[in-house]
C-alpha cells in the first residue's frame, strides 16, 4: 500500500518538477523583460529628457512575481541554502526525519503566507485598489501573479513533505535522502558531472 501511494506520489511531484522548471523559465524571462525596460528607460532619458516607461513601478512587480514563481524549482532541485556541517554527520535515518521536520515547518510557513497573500489580493480586487503612481496599475493583478506562485511553491512542499512522510513509514531511508536531503559533496560532484556530460 506505502509503496503504491510513494510511486503515485513520485509520478505527481516528476509533474510539480516540470511546471517549476517552466514557471522559472516564465520568471526568469519577466526578469529580461525588466532588463530592457530599465535600458528603454536610461536610454530615453539621456537622448529625449524623459521616459513615459514607468519602470521603477514595473520593475518592482515583476522582481515579486519572478521570485515567488522560482520558489518551488529551487525547492525540486534542492538549490535552497542549507547549512548542513552537523546533519551530514549524523546517521541516514535522524537526517531523514530531519528533512521530515523542516519540510513540515515550510509547509506551516507556506500555508500561513499563501493565506494572508490570498487575503491581502482579494481585499485589493474587492476594493479596487490602486497604485499610487502614474500608471495607476489595479494592484490586484501584480499581487494575483505573485500569490500564484506562493500558491505553486505551497503545492510543491505539502506533496514533497507527503512523499518524504510516507518515505519514512515504509523504513526507505535512502529514498528520502534522495528526495529531500541534502546533497553530500561526493553527490554534488557526480550531479555536476552529470549535467557537464550531458
Amino acid at each position: 500500500m506505502l509503496q503504491q501511494i510513494n510511486s503515485g506520489l513520485d509520478r505527481i511531484l516528476v509533474g510539480v518538477d516540470t511546471g517549476s522548471l517552466w514557471m522559472a523559465r516564465a520568471g526568469g524571462l519577466l526578469i529580461l523583460l525588466t532588463v530592457g525596460l530599465v535600458t528603454t528607460e536610461v536610454l530615453s532619458r539621456q537622448f529625449f529628457g524623459r521616459s513615459g516607461v514607468h519602470a521603477t513601478e514595473i520593475t518592482g512587480y515583476i522582481m515579486a512575481i519572478s521570485s515567488s514563481w522560482a520558489f518551488a524549482y529551487t525547492l525540486m532541485r534542492k538549490a535552497h541554502i542549507r547549512i548542513d556541517a552537523l546533519y551530514l554527520t549524523l546517521p541516514t535515518s535522524v537526517r531523514s526525519v530531519l528533512d521530515l521536520i523542516a519540510l513540515l515547518s515550510l509547509a506551516l510557513f507556506c500555508i500561513l503566507v499563501v493565506g494572508a497573500a490570498f487575503e491581502v489580493t482579494q481585499l485589493s480586487f474587492t476594493g479596487g485598489a490602486r497604485a499610487n503612481t502614474p500608471l495607476g496599475t489595479p494592484i490586484w493583478i501584480p499581487q494575483l501573479l505573485w500569490l500564484i506562485g506562493l500558491a505553486w511553491f505551497g503545492l510543491a512542499v505539502v506533496l514533497l513533505s507527503l512523499r518524504v512522510l510516507f518515505g519514512l513509514l515504509s523504513g526507505n531511508m535512502e529514498d528520502v535522502q534522495r528526495i529531500a536531503g541534502s546533497p553530500t559533496l561526493d553527490e554534488q560532484v557526480a550531479e555536476e558531472n552529470r549535467e557537464t556530460a550531458s
